[in-house]
């Protein structure tokens, strides 16, 4: 039963955030940062952290925060060759709805700023590049905000600031 109620609810998902998603495929392809900026919530977020696994300070989790202002010098880092090359070809039944209430610090924050009976999103995507030891990954969390789809955060292997 709770199977397909997961099932019902994604139904519902589908035609407004499959149309969300397509336009963000195209944009990420065509790297239309302004188009892009336009789908982003701000303050974006770009650290991962999971509770107990990484100590940071609200203050450290806080600096992963940019304004618009700093997109348009941070683009090129969130939006990578790697990201315009593979986001793409992730079809929507790879982006995978967030169980906030079983999941951590990270997920519940960015839950505050959606609307109320909404859910995160994600689409993770694990690379496997030719000039690493390890797997690279990258992620993007969205969420209906003001009853609109957006970009809430975007998380990689490295950092977006410095």
């Amino acid at each position: 039963m709770l199977f397909f109620s997961q099932q019902v609810y994604s139904q519902k998902l589908d035609k407004e955030f499959r149309a969300f998603y397509k336009g963000f495929q195209r944009n990420v392809a065509a790297d239309s940062i302004n188009a892009l900026k336009n789908t982003m919530y701000f303050p974006f977020q770009t650290i991962y952290w999971i509770d107990g696994m990484n100590a940071l300070t609200d203050e450290e989790k806080a600096d992963g925060m940019i304004d618009e202002e700093d997109i348009d010098v941070l683009s090129k880092r969130i939006f990578n060759e790697e990201v315009r090359r593979v986001v793409p070809a992730m079809e929507v039944e790879r982006v995978q709805q967030i169980d906030v209430e079983g999941s951590g610090d990270y997920y519940k924050r960015l839950a505050k700023v959606v609307d109320k009976g909404s859910t995160l999103l994600e689409l993770y995507c694990q690379v496997v590049a030719a000039d690493t030891l390890g797997d690279e990954y990258f992620a993007f969390i969205f969420g209906k905000v003001n009853n609109e789809y957006r970009i809430l955060s975007y998380y990689t292997t490295g950092r977006i600031k410095n």
